[in-house]
């Protein structure tokens, strides 16, 4: 009876636990769909800055931005929350890759990925994590870090690490060239120079290159910031879906040995009854 006791109490817990997974499942998935709602991705604002990078000889310029030559800075997104799997892990180690090429600087986003790059062995310049409401100030501060150590000559390229979520159900890491800003025209259709004429420029070159990569990587950054909310989500829907298959198992398990170890308590009480009658019927017959 104690066995049969404590399985039906495991039961009930397992009962409980799936009701709750079930619950965050669906919180995920409505925070998912209201910020995939919400989420402004704007093609046009890279065009534009692209087209006016384009029209200069930018491989002729010499400027930290263009170069390309120096160690390696990297941005890496990382998510604070719980209940995402292997998906920080997975960012870091393609960070790493691309950190290690030529060392220089880590710039990580979120507690839980500066723990992880300690582990390895690696400093870096922790930044908090992404807060929704929070994500345009929080770009425009590791934009900010960022630019101005590469100005400085301390950085020859940048990279940005981030996850995204290709459906509800499936991410990726993506792996995003920042710096030099000729690496922004590898395989895009943005016209390469002035058709006619000449071009007038009130600042020096320098200047509008600077202007341009500046509000380049703020916009890149504060959507890379929303795209990994939503990859963070979406990975935590699959996290507690795998959890929840798991505990479907457990539970079936669970009420397969009850049943048998109730049958079999059953069976042997029926047994122990009639061999009670027997010896009753045989004590009497002697009497």
């Amino acid at each position: 009876m104690a066995t049969l006791t404590k399985l039906k109490q495991e039961i009930q817990f397992n009962g409980r636990l799936g009701s709750l997974l079930d619950a965050l499942k669906s919180i995920a998935a409505s925070q998912f769909q209201s910020l995939e709602r919400a989420m402004s991705v704007n093609p046009p604002v890279f065009t534009a800055l692209e087209t006016i990078a384009g029209t200069f000889a930018l491989e002729q310029l010499a400027h930290p931005f263009t170069q390309g030559e120096g160690p390696a800075g990297v941005i890496v997104v990382t998510s604070d929350t719980g209940l995402l799997g292997g998906l920080n892990q997975q960012v870091v180690a393609a960070a790493l890759q691309e950190y290690r090429r030529d060392p220089g600087e880590l710039f990580v986003i979120g507690e839980r990925g500066a723990a992880l790059l300690r582990e390895q062995g690696c400093a870096s310049q922790a930044f908090p994590g992404i807060q929704d409401s929070g994500r345009r100030a929080l770009a425009g501060r590791v934009r900010d870090d960022a630019l101005n150590r590469a100005l400085s000559g301390r950085l020859g390229t940048l990279t940005i690490v981030y996850p995204h979520a290709l459906s509800f159900s499936v991410q990726r890491v993506e792996v995003v060239q920042a710096l030099p800003c000729t690496a922004w025209f590898e395989g895009s259709t943005v016209a390469r120079g002035v058709r006619s004429g000449p071009v007038m420029l009130e600042s020096s070159l320098s200047d509008v290159v600077e202007y341009v990569v500046w509000s380049w990587l703020g916009q890149k950054l504060y959507e890379v910031f929303g795209l990994s909310r939503l990859a963070e989500l979406s990975a935590r829907a699959a996290h507690l879906e795998g959890s929840s298959q798991e505990l479907g198992r457990r539970g079936r398990t669970l009420r397969l040995r009850y049943f048998r170890e109730r049958r079999e308590a059953i069976d042997r009480n029926i047994r122990e009854l009639f061999a009670a009658k027997s010896l009753f019927s045989s004590e009497r017959g002697e009497l």
